[in-house]
């Protein structure tokens, strides 16, 4: 799936004003009668980035992942290895 921020035309900070206005500017542009296929890639732009909670799932699970879990896996991966607690090191906690 393109991009929504490109199908639609906004940048990606834009607010929920902005959106809403470019979607509606767009369907006025491309009526569903008249030109279904853009139409309904406009509307499907516009559902994934339609409000703060939609911007933020598009941003955590991506357009094109199926798994939820496997995107959340992704994005929260550390790149760098855990230091491994041993048990002299929660013996030395120990008061």
């Amino acid at each position: 799936m393109p991009d929504p921020y490109a199908v639609l035309g906004i940048p990606p900070d834009a607010d929920d004003g902005a959106v809403r206005r470019r979607y509606l500017e767009l369907a006025r542009e491309f009526p569903p009668e008249q030109h279904p296929a853009r139409f309904a890639a406009v509307r499907a732009a516009y559902e994934q980035v339609k409000d703060v909670g939609a911007r933020a799932r598009h941003r955590l699970f991506g357009a094109g992942k199926d798994d939820p879990v496997e995107a959340v896996a992704e994005e929260a991966a550390c790149r760098t290895p855990r230091r491994r607690i041993g048990l002299a090191d929660l013996l030395a906690a120990l008061p």
